[in-house]
């Protein structure tokens, strides 16, 4: 039997193969030891002498040792690995297959060989990453997601920033992070907490991404408000839900009073009759809804549909422009060619993954790791509903098919998806730390002499 904690802990440390592990439990152990020290000490054992019997109440460290070893293992996530490789080659394939530009098959065949490549290495990756270490520097991570979103917006500009629509897809994430980082702090930390999103929802609307916006403001305002429901800051239950409600309220009176409300009403009656506006805004939600009936009207001067070579026509063969169901539209001609029930397969596959990830979160003891899970679930659960509801006519914003349609979107949903299953994975030894409030406090003390 080691004489002192630390041969002791040492002994310990050498039974615990997994090296992620080992700093947490030790840490745990030597806490426990320092406790046990400390009883002896109040019975009035000396020093030396409360030492040894600490370490002789706790046993054998080989034993403890290998009883440690065999409870904290990594947790494998083999089956939430597979179905998101076995999705994301599904979808490589179908890139292929129905991509409508005039471009070597040979070329997008490369192209989707190495999405699928990095988007695994992406998932592998980040699957065996500490998330703990995310945890602990949530004020990092959100500076360094703001940064990425603003180095890139001046890239490949166009009518729209094409990298930074990527990006912003991480920023649910990143919010996540630094609303938990205030847990604790008063008013003042949920007053921070809720300014934290303004820079980042000004790179959305910049970039701009009514998408990306739309994922960060529909995850913000859920994780706040669970946070505020939970006390988290300590302001007390309803102070804390009135005052995260109050700020969409003031964001929607001050949308009204500048008429955005009027033109987002437009864009709403736009997706949902697309015929009365087919020649302008509506022309790609008719053309989709023309594509389900598969019944094109034929009159002088109206639109028909040619579904095999994907072109717009006029009655008399005129053609006037090629329309690429590929990209975001890919469900849509994947139905049209192939029939309902392979969309409907694809589309119950992505449902079973992204409710298996929220099951597993809604378990996690871990908060910071729910907290992450379900931001994930929630930017891929909205782009497969908006992607669904784009590819039917309702053009309300472009969404892409996560894991399925674009290459470095795909990239980007498999990393997201094996940072929640490095969370599932590392879920025995998580351990949440106190928070420390990042702000030092100086008290200036006056006496009169």
């Amino acid at each position: 039997m080691p004489e002192t904690t630390q041969a002791y802990l040492e002994a310990v440390r050498e039974e615990i193969r997994w090296k992620r592990a080992r700093p947490v439990l030790i840490q745990e152990l030597e806490r426990h030891l320092e406790d046990q020290k400390e009883a002896f000490l109040k019975e009035g054992k000396s020093p030396e002498e409360a030492e040894r019997l600490a370490i002789q109440d706790m046993g054998d460290p080989v034993i403890v040792g290998t009883e440690l070893d065999a409870v904290h293992r990594p947790r494998p996530q083999w089956g939430l690995l597979g179905l998101t490789i076995a999705l994301a080659a599904a979808g490589a394939v179908l890139r292929v297959i129905f991509h409508c530009e005039p471009v070597d098959p040979a070329i997008l065949l490369g192209k989707a060989l190495l999405s699928l490549f990095l988007g695994t290495g992406a998932l592998l990756g980040v699957y065996f990453f500490d998330v703990s270490r995310l945890v602990r520097h949530t004020r990092a991570m959100y500076i360094g997601a703001l940064a990425l979103g603003v180095l890139t917006l001046p890239l490949t500009r166009v009518a729209v920033s094409y990298y930074t629509r990527y990006v912003v897809t991480l920023y649910p994430v990143a919010y996540t992070l630094w609303l938990y980082s205030f847990r604790g702090k008063g008013w003042r930390g949920l007053v921070l907490a809720i300014l934290g999103g303004v820079p980042l929802a000004l790179v959305c609307a910049h970039a701009p991404s009514s998408m990306g916006l739309f994922l960060l403001l529909f995850s913000g305002l859920v994780q706040t408000l669970w946070a505020a429901g939970r006390n988290w800051f300590g302001v007390g239950r309803w102070k804390g839900l009135c005052a995260v409600l109050a700020v969409p309220a003031a964001a929607l009176a001050c949308l009204i009073s500048q008429g955005y409300l009027n033109s987002f009403l437009a864009r709403v009656q736009i997706a949902l009759h697309p015929e009365q506006y087919k020649m302008d805004k509506g022309f790609m939600g008719y053309i989709l809804r023309m594509f389900w009936m598969d019944t094109p009207p034929l009159r002088q001067g109206e639109v028909s549909i040619g579904i095999n070579s994907g072109m717009r026509l006029y009655s008399e063969g005129r053609q006037v422009r090629p329309i690429d169901l590929s990209h975001d539209f890919l469900p849509a001609s994947l139905a049209v060619q192939w029939g309902w029930i392979p969309l409907l397969l694809l589309l119950a596959a992505l449902t079973v993954l992204l409710l298996w990830l929220l099951a597993k979160a809604l378990r996690q003891s871990y908060l910071p790791g729910r907290m992450v899970v379900l931001a994930v679930v929630i930017i891929l659960g909205l782009q497969t509903l908006f992607s669904a509801a784009l590819n039917v006519g309702f053009v309300l914003f472009t969404a892409s098919l996560p894991l399925v349609v674009g290459n470095l979107q795909t990239v980007m949903d498999m990393a997201l998806i094996g940072l929640a299953l490095s969370v599932f994975r590392g879920d025995s030894i998580a351990r949440e730390e106190p928070s420390a409030s990042p702000w030092r406090r100086f008290r200036i003390r006056f006496e009169l002499l």
